[in-house]
């Protein structure tokens, strides 16, 4: 099977044999996922296509916003959760499905890394 590896987002890389295997056994939460040496990201409707080593990644947190209604009259509001990822001193955020997915990335965040999880 060919393995096409991933972007680097961040200003650090890792080696392609240790992507290959990381990104192979990485925990898979919607078109993400979490490896032992990075985050995998989904980018246009493709899933785990970029990465960031999580040496880079400074602090993760969750942002839920609203949509604008537009059922009768805008009074139906539906909710959208990103997870927001602070690397190389800048702040990205990732747009998930489901929350209750960004909630288990963000269990797995805080068990199995020491990367800071949620807002200063």
């Amino acid at each position: 099977m060919i393995f096409i590896p991933p972007k680097a987002l961040a200003e650090d890389t890792i080696a392609k044999e240790t992507l290959r295997e990381d990104k192979t056994n990485c925990l898979h939460y919607e078109d993400f996922g979490l490896g032992k040496k990075a985050l995998y990201v989904g980018m246009f409707g493709i899933s785990r296509v970029g990465y960031i080593p999580l040496s880079s990644i400074e602090r993760v947190y969750k942002r839920l916003g609203v949509t604008k209604g537009f059922f009768e009259e805008g009074k139906i509001y539906g909710t959208l959760c990103y997870l927001v990822v602070i690397f190389d001193g800048r702040e990205k955020a990732y747009r998930f499905t489901h929350e209750e997915n960004l909630d288990r990335l963000l269990d797995a965040f805080r068990g199995n890394t020491s990367i800071p999880v949620g807002k200063k």
